[in-house]
């Protein structure tokens, strides 16, 4: 059975939406504090969640998980829609070590703004009812 890993940028990187998708606890994936070089994390023009756009200048920090099975990345690919493709990236560590992970970039159909995405100001302002509407999201 292969197993992935993936780095999370954005509503995943919070546990209950995690514990949502996947159907179990995001400390069951290993989580690291993790980097990606060459973008910025920007909010989605209508909607409470981001997408990266490419910055030479710029990084994004977020998690690092692994241990995602072929079940679940079916599952977080459809969480994430068909406005995002995957792509692999070394993604560098807290402790500095670089991993190769899956990232969900934007396909050009979607709007994106100049407005950098808080992670903290969306689970303030928007978390709880990005929850309630979560299971349109996923086919469980």
């Amino acid at each position: 059975m292969s197993m992935w890993n993936y780095f999370f940028y954005g509503t995943l990187m919070d546990p209950e939406v995690v514990r949502e998708v996947l159907g179990r606890p995001l400390s069951g994936c290993s989580p690291q504090s993790a980097m990606l070089a060459g973008f910025k994390r920007v909010s989605v023009a209508d909607v409470t969640y981001p997408a990266l756009t490419p910055d030479p200048d710029s990084h994004v920090d977020g998690l690092m998980v692994s241990k995602i099975s072929e079940l679940e990345a079916s599952r977080i690919s459809r969480y994430e829609g068909n406005d995002y493709t995957v792509q692999v990236f070394d993604v560098m560590l807290g402790d500095g070590a670089v991993e190769k992970a899956r990232v969900f970039l934007p396909k050009k159909s979607l709007n994106l703004t100049d407005i950098p995405w808080d992670f903290e100001r969306w689970q303030k302002q928007d978390k709880k009812r990005f929850l309630k509407n979560i299971h349109r999201n996923v086919l469980i």
